[in-house]
Parts: C-alpha cells; structure tokens; sequence
C-alpha cells in the first residue's frame, strides 16, 4: 500500500507531458527521509552546466560534432538506439553507447560503473550524456560491512554516494547531463517499487543539477495505467513494449527520449554559436512510424 502511494504521488510530481523537470522534493513515502547531501553532492550541484562549457566548444571546432555518450544497462541499450536514429551524424551528432546489460549502482561486485565510466571517457570524451539506470537496483545491498535493505538509510546513503560520484565523473569532460527515468511496469509490486526508486533517484539528481526526465507518463495510457500500445507522432496506436512487461522496443524508447533528442538539438546551436559555427544541413527527423520495427538491441 505505502508504495502505491509513493507511486500515485510520484505521478503527480512530474510534467504530464515527459518534458524535462524538477525533481519532486519531499522524502520517499514508506522509507527513512533521505540523508543529508555528501560534500560531492553539494559541490556538484552548484556546477549544474548553465552554458557550453569551453572544452565542449573546443572539441566543437575541431571535431564538428556534439559527442553524446549513452550510459546504462539494458534500458540505456535501448536509449542509445533511439537517440541514434533521432540525432544522425549527418546532422552534427555522435552517438556512442557506453551501456552494459545486468548493471545497476548496487552491482559494484560485478562491475564498478564509476570506474568503468571514468575509463571510457579517457579514450573518448563527451559533449553531452544520457544516463539510464535503475531497473537493477531494486535490492538490499552490502557495503562498509553491512548488509543494508532496499532504500533504508545505509542504502540510500551509499547508492546516492555511488551516484554523486558517477555524475562528478561524467561531468569531467564538460558534458550536459540528462537522466531518463523508468516506464511503468506491468507487474503491479515491480511497478510500485520502481515508482519509488525513481523519486529516490530524482531527488538525488535534482541535488546535482542533472536534467531529470521522466518517462512514466509517457509509458501509460490516458487512465495512467500500464499499456504495451501506445500512440505514435501521428496518434496512432502501436506496439511499444515487449513481451517481458519490462522493457521497450525501438519505437517506445524513440518515445521516451523525444524530449532529450529536442533538447539535445538546442543544446547543439548553442555550443556551434559559441564555436563561432553555422549548423549542418539538418537531416529529416525520424518519425515514430519509421522506427516501428526496431527492437531492442540485446
């Protein structure tokens, strides 16, 4: 019951239409209030990029492309697949997928995702990055010695450290960064849990001055319950979800990063302004329809 709870108030939290927003304030409901920010956090949140920064234009002139770098688990697959089709390189775009499958910030056993990050980003920087992550976090972690439950203090604590410190490396190249948040589940208790990792997430991010954008609204139908069918740019319903109640295909992750692709694009004409640069002829935009058949890369 208290996560349905979080759920509903999460959904009144967010823009109806899946614009980027502020993420919601209050504490998670049926969970201890969230820790203080870390001294990481609170020195990221007052360097939110408000402009180019001078790296980004810098690499503007010499390369002529906005990098983009797609970070997360099998979500950011997907992420990085539409992004890909919505910002083509003859339009002025890098995209690079820098996601892993079955990786979450409570799997540092298996893979340490700031150490990962930091070692990708030495051998290609980026202007700008996506993140996507979550769907694998939804469990009791050990840390320090401790086995801490789903998002107690001690969880929340450490998974908004390994946060802070993924954005900190993230941002060392100069880049903008967006986090694109869960779509509804279908699985009812899946579904509730991940409504309140997101809040947990969004407040962590708003704190560090990342774009948060949130996807489950654009996920539902107009009930705001769980659909695999879903309208496309032309308001015609088709097929978005696979089989699994989980993930996407390609044309519902074109879906769910719209918004970014748009702001990402803005985001371009002010670093080649900055560059002293004139844009590339723009290649026609992918509609919803053309990605239709995409499915999601494994």
């Amino acid at each position: 019951m208290l996560g349905l709870v979080a759920g509903f108030l999460v959904g009144l939290s967010f823009d109806r239409g899946g614009r980027i927003t502020s993420a919601p304030q209050a504490p998670v409901v049926g969970s201890p209030a969230a820790p203080k920010a870390d001294a990481t956090e609170a020195s990221l949140a007052s360097a939110a990029p408000r402009r180019p920064d001078p790296r980004v234009v810098v690499r503007m002139r010499r390369d002529r492309v906005l990098t983009i770098g797609v970070f997360g688990d099998s979500f950011g697959n997907g992420v990085w697949d539409a992004l890909y089709h919505q910002l083509p390189r003859d339009s002025g775009f890098a995209v690079l997928r820098f996601s892993k499958e079955a990786t979450g910030f409570t799997r540092y056993h298996t893979l340490d995702l700031e150490q990962r990050a930091r070692e990708q980003l030495a051998r290609e920087p980026i202007d700008a990055a996506v993140i996507s992550f979550g769907a694998n976090d939804a469990q009791a972690i050990y840390a320090d010695g401790h086995l801490y439950p789903l998002m107690s203090n001690g969880w929340q604590r450490v998974i908004g450290g390994r946060i802070a410190r993924f954005v900190a490396a993230v941002r060392a190249t100069g880049a903008i960064v967006y986090w694109l948040g869960l779509p509804a589940m279908r699985d009812p208790q899946m579904d509730a849990t991940m409504l309140t990792m997101d809040r947990f997430y969004a407040q962590r991010l708003r704190r560090l001055g990342v774009h948060f954008v949130e996807a489950r609204n654009l996920s539902v139908d107009a009930a705001g319950r769980y659909t695999p069918y879903l309208p496309d740019a032309s308001g015609t319903p088709r097929l978005m979800r696979t089989s699994d109640g989980v993930h996407m295909i390609g044309i519902g992750y074109q879906r769910l990063t719209a918004s970014i692709a748009a702001d990402l694009r803005d985001y371009d004409a002010d670093v080649r302004k900055a560059a002293g640069m004139s844009p590339p002829s723009p290649s026609p935009t992918p509609t919803a329809t053309s990605l239709s058949q995409q499915e999601e890369r494994p």
